[in-house]
């Protein structure tokens, strides 16, 4: 039925572009800017403003000589849309009810009022549809599977706010890191995906080959090489929001296809990355919330403003294991340690540090505070 009205839209376009929807649609107006303009307009008032809205037809109800819709934005914002006969008349209103599904992005025009019910509306002048969705939508209602989710991203994005809400955020979240790090002098750099020789981290790279070259490359497992080597040639202060790839296992928390932010800064320790850090976050959370204070996936509050207070990773693994433990503490009582609390440490990476690591999480790490 669906490709039916596409062929009929196709067959009553009178442009020369002879495609089913128009190249372009008016739009004067987002919906959500007029939503923040005329949020406190009374139930039935009028405003003798008219706009442009498009956006995508989520509800409809087609009631005799008036239609209702309610149209949605990328943002999940909405706004009302009222087909009348009196405003655009019969052949209009009919094919209102007989062309547009759910799914379809459309463009109404007409003046900015207030309905009975108090809301937000479109009365529509006049119309046109922008594109026409061959596929129903999923019940609005009903929650997608995990599943569904996953493979179809797109819908996702359609139905579920906290979906939109997450693209929003990393957004924002990456524009205020990039905000941050302009204010300190950092620069911004790309550096290369295919790699002769992979390194910066201890991972299986993905394998391609060069046609051009006739060699093998290597998708990059890290940034961190050539970062260092811009630095060497003199961007003292350098960073990169970054793409990776390590092929190896997939879980809820590792992904073959990852991003990464690094930043290297020359003439500092690490109470300047330290400090850094604790800016890059506050200041992302700002951007997101308008304050320090962000909500859990599990609707936990934290409040990430002030000084954070610091410790020392042997000062800390010192204290929660009862025993004095330094860089200059024998190998041999870190393993003893570690066989005694049950810490496996392959032999290939058994170095000193390696162990430090391993007991650090085991002793401390699952007591910090979120």
């Amino acid at each position: 039925m669906r490709l039916g009205k596409r062929e009929r839209l196709i067959a009553e376009r009178v442009d020369a572009s002879g495609g089913a929807y128009p190249v372009a649609v008016p739009v004067t107006d987002t919906i959500p800017a007029l939503r923040e303009r005329y949020a406190d307009l009374e139930a039935g008032a009028e405003t003798g403003v008219t706009a442009s809205v498009a956006g995508r037809v989520v509800f409809s109800r087609n009631t005799g000589k008036l239609c209702f819709a309610s149209l949605q934005s990328g943002d999940g914002s909405r706004i009302q849309a009222m087909v009348s006969l009196a405003e655009v008349g019969e052949d209009s209103l009919q094919a209102w009810k007989e062309l547009v599904d759910l799914g379809d992005h459309v463009s109404v025009t007409g003046q900015v009022i207030s309905s009975r019910r108090g809301e937000l509306s479109i009365m529509v002048a006049s119309w046109a549809i922008a594109a026409k969705a061959l596929l129903p939508l999923p019940n609005l209602h009903t929650e997608l599977s995990e599943e569904g989710r996953v493979r179809s991203r797109f819908l996702d994005l359609i139905v579920r706010d906290a979906a939109r809400d997450t693209v929003i955020a990393r957004a924002k979240v990456n524009a205020s890191l990039r905000d941050t790090f302009t204010n300190h002098g950092f620069l911004e750099v790309e550096t290369p995906m295919l790699q002769v020789q992979h390194g910066g981290a201890a991972a299986r790279p993905f394998v391609t080959h060069s046609n051009a070259f006739d060699a093998d490359l290597f998708l990059r497992i890290a940034p961190e090489l050539f970062l260092k080597r811009a630095v060497v040639g003199g961007i003292d202060r350098v960073f990169e929001i970054n793409r990776n790839f390590r092929n190896e296992g997939a879980d809820s928390t590792h992904s073959p296809e990852f991003a990464m932010l690094e930043a290297y800064q020359a003439y500092s320790d690490y109470n300047g990355i330290a400090d850094l850090t604790q800016e890059l976050i506050q200041n992302a959370a700002r951007a997101v919330s308008g304050t320090t204070v962000v909500t859990w996936a599990d609707g936990t509050e934290y409040d990430l403003g002030g000084q954070w207070a610091r410790i020392s990773m042997y000062g800390s693994l010192s204290e929660a294991s009862g025993r004095t433990i330094t860089p200059e503490t024998p190998l041999d009582e870190l393993q003893a340690l570690a066989a005694e609390v049950g810490v496996e440490v392959p032999e290939k990476v058994a170095t000193h540090g390696k162990f430090v690591e391993e007991l650090w999480e085991h002793f401390v790490k699952g007591g910090l505070e979120r």
